[in-house]
């Protein structure tokens, strides 16, 4: 029922939506977001040693209810000799296995939750997994303190470029975020009329996306604006909300130029970790009341905090990073990003550029109920194959497990036993 009021809201025209959007998120998630929201903004002033003790509390929490409820945390601990360990110290919860992917699949009947959600992960290696009724309440309470850092309000009008399908639309309001749509799998050229409509009627403060498309979108309205309408586009712009990928170099140096303040984040669908990076200097400091950041060697691990449906304990996320800041007790509280989802991209019939973040991660495909992993190869423009790589029989049809609609591409799905791999031994998306 939530889900069908969600999607009517998202259809209403914006004079109505506009009223919708007005809704304080307090009233509209309940209690456990204004919880959240104040714990998270308070937290940001803990000292070392506060940070510990709500962290420490809950692990402990967490560790136990695991071993608890669920008969493969159990064995596993079993198995590591760790079956009693009180969780009492840093250094104890360190004597934990990690656990990855392939556990939580292996074991996935032993869990059931609020909402059943899938990742494809930073390397396109497919996961389902649940969370709890509390979850949607408590993201948004810490994601809106991390664009807070910039100002933000909820009433103020969002451009998103986030890669989600919005069909034969250019633009599309959707007044659950206050935010107007753009369809990046078009060209700027080709709706551009409508953007300087958009713009001229309606206050934008903000751009909210991924740092591919974001860049995508000033470069190629340098392509096709003088100098001064993109100045004009550009200057009401009070800050850039960027996910899900790591800006690189040259996109940071392209929004400087247009003097855009962004903020970046680190964050997953599983929502074990989320951490800002505020001055946009790949030092992203983790939100000590979201989850548990640890680093191990060069690998990002994560707990969950608050979804006992289906807790992460010691999960490795795929991501590589560099502990840069820490407490006395080694609990991490800034790391650098070394590896994680590039901006990569493949071209349609006319060159335009899709990021592979908006094609894989911003649409529903059911591939990722079934594949173990999920990787793209072009070699021109407007043709791509994707591989579904996956043991057992192949699978009658797999093209229908991909949402390609509105996308001037030519695909074709294959369907391989084994992902493509790196000399060094690496998977990506992009083969």
């Amino acid at each position: 029922m939530i889900k069908q009021l969600k999607t009517l809201a998202e259809r209403l025209p914006y004079p109505i939506g506009r009223t919708l959007a007005l809704f304080p998120f307090s009233l509209r998630l309940g209690g456990q977001y204004r919880k959240f929201h104040q714990l998270a903004e308070a937290s940001l002033a803990w000292s070392d040693a506060e940070r510990e003790a709500y962290t420490l509390r809950q692990l402990r929490a967490v560790v136990e209810y695991a071993r608890e409820k669920f008969p493969c945390y159990r064995e596993l601990y079993r198995r590591h000799g760790v079956s009693d360990l009180r969780i009492d110290s840093f250094d104890a919860f360190r004597r934990l296995p990690v656990t990855d992917k392939a556990f939580f699949r292996e074991h996935a009947e032993e869990f059931s939750g609020a909402y059943r959600l899938n990742t494809g992960g930073t390397t396109g290696t497919p996961f389902f997994f649940y969370v709890d009724k509390q979850a949607w309440a408590r993201e948004w309470a810490h994601m809106h303190l991390i664009w807070e850092m910039r100002q933000y309000r909820y009433t103020d009008l969002n451009m998103a470029l986030r890669g989600k399908n919005i069909g034969n639309n250019n633009i599309l309001y959707n007044p659950v975020h206050n935010e107007f749509l753009v369809n990046t799998y078009r060209r700027v050229a080709d709706y551009l009329p409508e953007l300087r409509v958009l713009f001229r009627k309606r206050p934008i403060r903000y751009i909210h996306g991924y740092p591919s498309a974001v860049y995508n979108f000033v470069t190629e309205l340098e392509r096709c604006c003088p100098r001064e309408e993109v100045a004009a586009f550009l200057a009401p712009i009070r800050g850039v909300l960027l996910h899900s990928e790591f800006p690189f170099p040259y996109m940071k140096e392209k929004f400087a130029e247009w003097k855009l303040p962004c903020i970046s984040w680190y964050g997953h669908s599983e929502m074990c970790i989320l951490a800002y990076d505020k001055n946009f200097d790949n030092r992203y400091r983790p939100l000590a009341t979201y989850g548990y950041a640890e680093v191990a060697g060069e690998r990002l691990l994560g707990t969950s905090f608050h979804n006992f449906d289906m807790p992460l304990i010691r999960y490795d996320t795929g991501d590589l990073v560099t502990p840069l800041e820490s407490t006395k007790n080694g609990v991490c509280t800034a790391f650098g990003i070394a590896e994680g989802r590039s901006g990569d991209y493949i071209a349609d019939r006319s060159g335009k550029q899709i990021p592979l973040t908006s094609l894989i991660f911003g649409r529903h495909h059911r591939a990722f109920d079934v594949a173990d992993h999920i990787q793209i190869h072009q070699e021109r423009p407007g043709e791509a194959v994707i591989y579904l790589v996956r043991g057992g029989d192949p699978i009658p049809e797999p093209e229908k497990l991909f949402d390609l609609s509105s996308l001037d591409i030519a695909f074709r799905v294959e369907q391989r036993s084994e992902p493509v791999l790196t000399r060094s031994g690496k998977l990506r998306l992009k083969v």
